[in-house]
């Protein structure tokens, strides 16, 4: 096997290998393959596998089932919402055999940086939890992302977001349930009443 790849130098075979040789050249490259990956990601596995990626659009709220199991403890959401046709904060909520959790209490801090001001809020709010805002006019888009501790856990769930409008709005929240249920996936929505559009990818977080 006199020849290599380019990037990583692993040993392949030629044409002009003999054919008894086939198998211990497969060995030899996928032993190379193994090493170098297990160096790239410093593990076994990727750090964060991607379960779900949702494009939604004119829609009212945008649930999304069965994506919390007992394979991850924590989960990462990155999220775009774009063309809201009312101003609002963007609620979550958690779902469970294909229903939103409305009972008891959401609760969540938040701080929100205007252009002209800025202003930290305390509420406990019976419907959802804050993860972003969004304005019904001018450059309304809002990038976000969102960490959630243990929803499918027979546990307290607890989460911690931030976000950007498109016009250099900052958000910043952190809330948890009042409940030990064990959650399977979420809703999506605009507290404003407005519609949103746009995409959501859920990730598990390997630990």
């Amino acid at each position: 096997m006199a020849t290599t790849t380019p990037n990583y130098g692993w040993a392949v075979p030629t044409s002009t290998d003999l054919v008894k040789d086939g198998a211990t050249a497969i060995e030899t490259l996928g032993d190379s393959i193994d090493a170098s990956m297990f160096t790239a990601l410093g593990t076994k596995k990727a750090g964060m596998v991607l379960l779900n990626t949702t494009s939604f659009s004119g829609v009212a709220s945008q649930s999304i089932n069965d994506v919390f199991s007992a394979t991850y403890t924590n989960y990462k959401i990155v999220g775009n919402v774009t063309n809201a046709t009312a101003a609002g904060v963007l609620s979550l909520r958690y779902r469970v055999s294909g229903a939103d959790r409305t009972t008891g209490y959401y609760s969540s801090n938040y701080y929100l940086a205007l252009n002209t001001a800025s202003f930290v809020q305390d509420s406990q709010v019976t419907t959802y939890n804050r993860i972003g805002y969004v304005t019904g006019t001018g450059n309304n888009d809002c990038t976000f992302e969102c960490t959630i501790y243990r929803p499918f856990a027979t546990a307290y769930t607890y989460q911690n977001s931030s976000a950007i409008r498109g016009d250099a709005y900052l958000f910043t929240a952190g809330g948890w349930t009042d409940s030990t249920t064990s959650y399977t996936g979420l809703t999506i929505s605009n507290n404003g009443g407005g519609n949103i559009s746009g995409k959501v990818s859920i990730y598990g977080i390997n630990e």
